[in-house]
């Protein structure tokens, strides 16, 4: 059994006091990304340094690169960087490998059809089907072209290439099911993602009715699912039953699974269904739904407690995204199991790190156990229930509760918060001198989080768009209602149908997640929530 030792010293900074030393000596990550964001920030920052750390990040981005360019410092752009800048006319006398970099198909059907036999001549010996895709979108009747071609890459990736307009002149007509069946049925995974596009546009009606009138059979479960709830929309009741099917005679994933026996359900009324899906492992909306429904009790368990946990603090700062960078690091290195679970004990069993702990046993346990924890709460005042349970249901979606998470786009702490909200949402709460890392407190991003989820609540009211919001954005969910074309009232199968039609599937997933995070939490804390009920009253058209 093997054991060690971390030595772990503090060296938490503001932002002034960020220094390429500091950076250095920091393991690479996105944690580190974030600190070198702020540094070339940093008027005081001089061009040589600004280089020096930017050669220290892990992950490049148009923002780090636009920070060091306002430093002045110039360099010669990648060659795929370059290429795309280029317009037209230039890129056309570029070699193969740059065409192939800055070529947007869009401007194909405009283009000469001399160009067009430049392109091909140049992409022909390096990029074959580039080359093809050229010479579709070139040719009188592209569609027809895609259809012999019998090539779902093609297909999809010139769909891609185009803009709305251009789709819908081309792809929104009618395609013999059997050609478009033996396109969908490479089960391309590209292919796959343009059909849930279409299916969920507010477009392409034609293309729509393509789709689901073609025998499509060999495609993922997630695809079987969308297209077993397109034709229930359709009151298609035969083709939905016959997709939901497929997934259950050899089911991949345990949600899909349950979801689809959800819809057999609720489609049929056969309790069958409801019964076998009452016995899920998995927790999620639709087993809740099956053992409220069927008064049975789940076969998912849920911890709300950890056991043996010393009322005291670990050994290392929680609020410094370093230091529980290079611990848990050095904890996934060993094998689970035996070997690891003596090592937890002796440096996570503490009232401060319970969140950490509860990553890494679920780590141990395959991701199968479902911890809902409350911790950092003991000085913070809740308005009522209702508040603690959805800030806790947001928090765990957004960081498993860990307090210094820095996600790819910087956005920080518990609750996930953007760099840019932090002045508003300190001047609002009376704390202005509210820093970033301020955020890695999990007292403060509590605060900061029920404060926006508050704000959110006061347009959005029901906690399911409030989630949508949260993680897509208010403009995104505001736009999506003035659609009016979810959770319609007296509509058959709403609000469940809704749920599945969210156009934007990230935030379609978050906020079924938290929805049953937030019913866990209410529970722990003695109030029941009737899922059918609750999600009645989110048909507001």
């Amino acid at each position: 059994m093997r054991f060690f030792t971390l030595i772990f010293v503090c060296v938490f900074v503001s932002a002034s006091q960020i220094t390429l030393d500091f950076l250095q000596n920091k393991p690479k990550g996105i944690a580190r990304d974030f600190y070198i964001w702020r540094y070339l920030q940093d008027p005081k920052t001089s061009l040589e340094d600004a280089i020096k750390a930017y050669d220290l990040v892990y992950k490049k981005t148009p923002k780090l690169e636009d920070l060091l360019a306002k430093k002045g410092y110039t360099h010669e752009l990648p060659k795929e960087v370059a290429c795309k800048k280029l317009s037209f006319e230039k890129l056309k006398q570029e070699d193969g490998e740059c065409i192939a970099f800055g070529l947007k198909l869009s401007i194909i059907p405009s283009i000469s059809p001399t160009d067009a036999e430049v392109l091909v001549k140049k992409l022909a010996p390096i990029k074959p089907i580039l080359a093809q895709e050229v010479q579709i979108l070139e040719s009188k009747n592209p569609l027809s072209e895609m259809i012999k071609s019998k090539n779902a890459q093609i297909f999809s990736e010139i769909f891609y290439g185009l803009n709305l307009e251009q789709r819908l002149d081309i792809f929104n007509r009618k395609i013999p099911p059997k050609d478009f069946a033996l396109l969908a049925n490479q089960n391309d995974a590209n292919f796959n993602k343009m059909m849930q596009y279409v299916l969920l546009s507010e477009h392409f009606e034609v293309f729509k009715k393509t789709i689901l009138n073609a025998p499509i059979i060999n495609v993922d479960d997630k695809m079987l699912l969308l297209l077993g709830i397109m034709h229930a929309k359709y009151d298609q009741i035969t083709q939905a039953q016959n997709y939901f099917s497929l997934i259950l005679q050899n089911p991949k994933d345990p949600l899909i699974k349950d979801k689809a026996l959800f819809w057999q359900y609720l489609i049929s009324k056969d309790e069958k269904y409801l019964q076998t899906l009452s016995q899920s492992q998995n927790l999620n909306l639709y087993s809740i739904f099956a053992n409220q429904k069927l008064k049975t009790t789940p076969q998912y368990t849920i911890t709300s407690k950890l056991e043996n946990i010393k009322d005291e603090r670990a050994n290392f700062d929680i609020t410094d995204p370093f230091e529980w960078q290079i611990l848990r690091n050095k904890l996934t290195q060993i094998p689970t199991g035996d070997e690891l679970k003596p090592i937890l004990d002796q440096k996570l069993t503490f009232s401060n790190t319970q969140p950490h702990l509860a990553f890494m046993l679920n780590r141990i346990k395959k991701y199968k156990s479902n911890y809902f924890l409350m911790p950092y709460s003991e000085n913070l005042t809740w308005k009522n229930q209702h508040q603690k349970a959805f800030t806790y249901a947001i928090a765990k979606q957004e960081s498993n509760l860990l307090p210094a998470l820095v996600s790819s786009s910087y956005a920080l702490g518990m609750m996930q918060i953007m760099p840019f909200n932090l002045k508003p949402f300190a001047k609002a709460l009376g704390k202005e001198n509210a820093t970033l890392d301020d955020l890695f407190n999990p007292s403060t991003a509590l605060e900061f989080g029920r404060f926006y989820l508050a704000e959110l609540e006061r347009e959005f009211n029901h906690p399911l768009f409030v989630a949508y919001a949260y993680n897509g954005g208010p403009g995104f969910w505001r736009r999506t209602l003035k659609r009016k074309t979810l959770f319609i009232k007296d509509r058959e199968y709403d609000p469940w149908l809704s749920l599945e039609l969210i156009p934007y599937e990230e935030s379609k997933n978050y906020g079924q997640i938290v929805l049953a995070n937030y019913i866990i939490y209410q529970q722990i804390l003695g109030q029941e929530i009737n899922v059918e009920d609750f999600l009645s009253k989110t048909l507001v058209n």
